[in-house]
């Protein structure tokens, strides 16, 4: 009997903890940390309280748990897209497809989580570990897609690191004042800083070997 039923047991356990992981990101989007509270996060997934703490023992975890799950699929998202665009600038697309995800909607519970944090210490304690894992991710990604310039520029993880805090900013100050020619403008500088130290670089690994630079911007993904 237990074998036959504990799978479909399993899968609504799944399904509840994903609704209650979705429900958490919609909470801090539509109304803040303030209003991402237990009850309106298990109301919007359609859940009691009851069954919100047996998937997760307090409302940080679950918010820490959602904030991972939300930087996954961003992630993931970035992959797709890059995968699917056919233009042969290869920084031009992973800057616009970048600028698009952090104007995103959904990313704007992340900001919310990084402001509460800051006062906040048992939410940093459990925010901080996810945010780091992350981080490491998105170096892991850029190192990738500019594997040169990565084995060759001392500054590349700290080049990349500035570039996603200058377009982070830049996306939360569009999200209180839109100005759309000042984001435009604010993007194309970013887009020449990256280009210019992903080619500084291999411009000084090529001077000692006496070989050709090839653009490490350009090429199919």
């Amino acid at each position: 009997m237990s074998a036959s039923t504990n799978p479909p047991t399993q899968a609504r356990s799944i399904a509840t903890r994903a609704r209650l992981l979705s429900a958490a990101v919609d909470a801090l989007v539509a109304e803040g940390y303030a209003g991402a509270s237990t009850t309106n996060i298990a109301k919007r997934a359609k859940v009691s309280q009851g069954a919100l703490f047996k998937h997760f023992p307090s409302k940080h975890a679950l918010l820490g748990d959602a904030l991972q799950q939300l930087f996954t699929e961003l992630v993931e998202d970035f992959r797709g897209r890059l995968v699917r665009d056919q233009r042969a600038d290869r920084l031009g697309a992973a800057i616009r497809i970048l600028w698009d995800i952090f104007c995103s909607p959904t990313l704007q519970a992340a900001f919310e989580l990084y402001l509460a944090a800051r006062t906040d210490r048992e939410l940093a304690s459990i925010v901080t570990p996810v945010l780091a894992a992350h981080r490491q991710n998105l170096l892991a990604e850029a190192r990738a897609l500019f594997p040169d310039a990565a084995r060759q520029n001392p500054d590349f993880d700290a080049m990349i690191l500035s570039i996603m805090n200058m377009m982070q900013g830049a996306a939360l100050a569009a999200s209180v004042i839109p100005t759309e020619d000042d984001s435009d403008r604010e993007l194309a500088l970013i887009e020449r800083i990256a280009r210019q130290e992903l080619l500084r670089g291999l411009v000084a690994g090529a001077g000692t070997r006496s070989t050709a630079v090839t653009d490490p911007t350009k090429g199919s993904v």
